[in-house]
């Protein structure tokens, strides 16, 4: 039987896919996200705003104010992923190849993001480091520690390139309790570790740049924010009136709300199938007192 683009709903699996981005790289849990269905213009700067923790004073004073902080995000990256299926390739197999490309789209996209966010992640936006050239539990002491000193509160996450987390990885004061607090789960084949020495969860990224001989990067969330919108559909600059040649829908994931466009279109000619996921994002540096890069001394 051949393959027939009816057997799931394209733009079904689009929304698969967008609904796995912040699963399939955890390490995105470590940033503030201002996620919205919103449609945006790309270079479109808007305000993201950082909560603040409110002081507990004594009944008889007064409540102070509670304050935030605004953060610009400028949405410079317009992305798009997805692929271009052959009427060949549609003919000659009975597998649903749009249902296989949710997964493979997810991960792509959460590619994207936390490469742009490690790329801020340097000695002009966090001049707080930590030099450590044997990786191991008193790594993390310290880390901590600055955080501590500097009144810096809140869950603490640590993103490390691959050479530092197997050195973490030897350590047993690191992966001895993970063998009983992660009931399940194998921090090698996760490249993560859980709940150790005040560290919410520490993160194996190979990509981590290194420059100025960083190894690693220390943070709570509001070191980095991350804005993303759906992109604008472009009838709407000619007032609706120009049909699409195809489908043009927003997305939005309900548990994250992070939207981005679906379009999927067929070429009347060789009747090759285009689908693929558009989005729009920015990230800026928040609370730069939030972050803390490990590096080592050659």
């Amino acid at each position: 039987m051949s393959n027939t683009l009816g057997t799931l709903n394209s733009a079904l699996i689009l929304q698969t896919a967008l609904s796995l981005v912040f699963t399939k790289r955890p390490l995105l849990q470590a940033i503030s996200k201002d996620l919205s269905p919103m449609g945006a213009k790309q270079n479109q700067t808007i305000l993201t705003r950082l909560k603040s923790i409110p002081a507990v004073v004594n009944d008889d004073q007064t409540l102070p104010s509670f304050t935030t902080s605004d953060v610009p995000v400028t949405l410079d990256h317009v992305k798009r992923v997805g692929a271009t299926f052959t009427s060949a390739e549609l003919n000659s197999t009975s597998r649903n190849l749009i249902e296989e490309l949710a997964e493979p789209i997810a991960v792509a996209m959460a590619n994207s993001i936390v490469d742009s966010v490690a790329a801020l992640w340097t000695s002009g936006n966090f001049s707080n480091y930590t030099l450590d050239n044997t990786p191991g539990y008193n790594t993390l002491i310290e880390l901590r520690k600055a955080f501590i000193d500097r009144g810096i509160n809140g869950n603490r996450y640590l993103s490390v390139n691959a050479a530092t987390y197997a050195a973490l990885l030897e350590d047993p004061l690191i992966t001895r309790p993970n063998r009983f607090m992660s009931v399940g789960t194998d921090i090698i084949q996760t490249s993560e570790i859980a709940g150790v020495a005040g560290f919410s969860n520490i993160f194996e990224y190979p990509a981590t740049p290194t420059t100025n001989f960083m190894t690693g990067f220390a943070c709570t969330p509001e070191a980095v924010v991350l804005a993303s919108r759906a992109p604008q559909d472009p009838r709407e600059a000619f007032g609706g009136n120009i049909p699409f040649p195809g489908n043009f829908e927003v997305l939005t994931d309900p548990m994250t709300g992070f939207s981005a466009a679906a379009v999927e279109f067929i070429n009347p000619l060789t009747l090759d199938v285009t689908v693929y996921l558009k989005w729009i994002y920015g990230v800026a540096v928040g609370n730069s007192a939030a972050g803390q890069r490990l590096v080592y001394n050659d």
